[in-house]
């Protein structure tokens, strides 16, 4: 890539990029020669038909936001848009997490590159996260709903809010950098899920006790008190003059200066924006120097040290050795059950698993409160298990992602692997009773107890799900499996078509379930609906058990790409 021995030009830097460039663009074209491929980037493109039409939405509704308050002359709270902006990309980020890379970046600093060429290269590579492009289609939005409004700002308007939107995505990229770095270890990750567990309980609870559409359609005004919005306004008061100082509000008081025909001011504060921007990609290309310099984020050589760990690791290597003196404990195999108390400390150690199957619960906690006294009530409790299905489900695509390497050692282990997917998806159906029973006890406690038929017909049904839905999952473990970085935030646990997959079982079964219960509702025959939902329990356990006597053959055959991709260095 570049000659030692003479001065290092730009074309040389040029040709880095170039060089770069090209290894990705190679990796990804290769990537869809593999089998699966192309169904891989069938669930890409339809996935990003999605997300564009939500994309869209919020475009839409920001030009037409920006445009009523222009019109209005009310400039100064484009402001509310631009922090609704701010907030949306840092929710989005979290939740959707940064794109995958097809190779280590880190392995750059191998090759004779200089460290500012690096800190581009590390910048560029996550750019083009969902959170960015949903961030700067929307500023630009409220640059052209501004200056449909005031046609004399679309110059203004252009300038500081593509400043604006640089400056969003600089922060983005500073602020996961550094969290990156933060979240090594297993403490920090436990606490920062938490504050964002709170974060997210906090914006639920308000969504659910404020938004008139939760409320049957009554005003916000009838559950704020004059005395709470007094005492928020004078909060707002308080606060203004440090909020003044931040992109938002210097974005907004820049275009009121335009409007005014203040120029100094103007670029007085669209400067401060910008200065925003360079201070934020300076403790970014500061975090980029220590990685250049060859820093390891791993936790690994910590865990050797620690005292204990090789008992535990025996004892759970010898687990899974059966034995002849005893090879059963309560009538379940030693294998088996070394293998769910290896599943439950998997769970333990990843609180992006407990967020999500904690979210859902309190989710329908606030859902029941709302709806408890709706007409068609008897359609909580199933409504409200198929909604906790979303957060078990998709963990069944990917059953070896925490694995890494050890993913080898059940080929070596005389074990079955029929045994481990079965202890895996035993594990999936005890989450998924845990969360059925928080389910049941809430909408017990908020709505009373649901009808017995309902109960049980929603029981089964889930039963029948999980199922059929494993079949599915086992196979995809194999062919698209995704290696697990805990040490990497808002990792994604599926590949894109597996959670298409995972989606389409979920919304087909649920549509079965709903026509089973309309049907019987129009028979005037309720009792029928546990009958049919035992009966598709039934055959989805069939498909289920016949599915994992041949799971060993399928692995056997497929083992080559669930080494390859969670064997790789990361």
């Amino acid at each position: 890539m570049a000659q030692l021995d003479t001065p290092w030009t730009p074309q040389q830097t040029r040709s880095q990029f170039a060089a770069v460039a090209w290894l990705r663009w190679r990796i990804t074209v290769n990537s869809l020669r593999r089998k699966g491929g192309a169904s891989e980037l069938v669930g890409r493109i339809f996935l990003y038909l999605i997300f564009a039409a939500i994309t869209l939405f919020f475009v839409v509704g920001a030009a037409a936001a920006a445009f009523y308050l222009a019109s209005e002359g009310h400039l100064p709270r484009i402001a509310w848009l631009l922090w609704g902006t701010f907030v949306l990309c840092q929710f989005l980020n979290i939740q959707l997490g940064q794109p995958g890379t097809t190779f280590d970046p880190t392995q750059l600093i191998r090759f004779p590159i200089r460290r500012r060429t690096y800190t581009s290269i590390r910048l560029f590579f996550g750019i083009l996260s969902p959170a960015n492009i949903v961030g700067t289609l929307i500023s630009l939005a409220i640059a052209v709903g501004t200056s449909i409004a005031v046609p004399s700002l679309w110059f203004y308007a252009l300038i500081t809010l593509s400043i604006f939107a640089a400056t969003n995505v600089f922060f983005t990229r500073m602020i996961f950098a550094w969290v990156d770095r933060w979240l090594s270890t297993r403490r920090a990750r436990e606490v920062f899920t938490g504050l964002i567990f709170a974060v997210s309980i906090a914006i639920q609870w308000a969504n659910f006790n404020f938004n008139p559409a939760y409320n049957h359609g009554h005003s916000t005004h009838e559950r704020i008190s004059p005395q709470h919005l007094h005492r928020v306004a004078s909060f707002y008061h308080q606060a203004r003059p440090i909020l003044a100082i931040f992109p938002p509000e210097l974005t907004s008081a820049s275009l009121l200066a335009a409007h005014h025909h203040d120029l100094p001011h103007f670029v007085a504060r669209t400067l401060g924006c910008a200065l925003f921007g360079a201070l934020f990609l300076a403790i970014f290309a500061l975090r980029m120097a220590t990685e250049f310099r060859g820093e390891l984020l791993s936790n690994a050589a910590s865990a050797a040290t620690t005292s204990g760990l090789k008992p535990s690791s025996t004892h759970a290597t010898q687990s899974f050795i059966p034995s002849a003196a005893s090879s059963t404990t309560f009538g379940i195999s030693t294998i088996i059950t070394a293998l769910l108390g290896k599943e439950l400390l998997y769970l333990r150690r990843h609180m992006g698993i407990l967020y999500g199957l904690l979210m859902p619960i309190l989710l329908v906690l606030f859902f029941a409160g709302r709806y408890a006294s709706a007409s068609h009530s008897e359609w909580i409790f199933p409504a409200a298990v198929g909604y906790t299905l979303l957060a078990v489900a998709p963990l069944s695509y990917n059953a070896f992602g925490f694995e890494a390497t050890g993913s080898q050692l059940y080929f070596l282990a005389p074990v079955r692997i029929s045994d481990v997917l079965l202890a895996k998806n035993l594990f999936s159906f005890l989450m998924a009773s845990v969360e059925v029973l928080a389910v049941f006890a809430i909408i017990t406690y908020m709505s009373g107890l649901p009808s017995l038929q309902t109960a049980i017909a929603a029981i089964l049904w889930a039963a029948g799900t999980l199922a059929i839905n494993s079949v599915f999952g086992n196979r995809r473990s194999f062919s698209t499996p995704k290696k697990i970085n805990p040490l990497r935030m808002a990792n994604k646990q599926t590949s894109q078509l597996s959670a298409l997959i995972s989606l389409g079982v979920l919304a087909l079964s649920a549509a079965i379930a709903a026509g089973a219960f309309l049907l019987c509702a129009l028979l005037h025959a309720q009792w029928l609906v546990i009958p049919i939902a035992a009966a598709f329990a039934t055959v989805g356990i069939l498909i289920y058990t016949r599915s994992l006597r041949s799971i060993d053959t399928f692995a056997l055959a497929h083992r080559e790409p669930l080494f390859a991709e969670l064997c790789k260095q990361t």
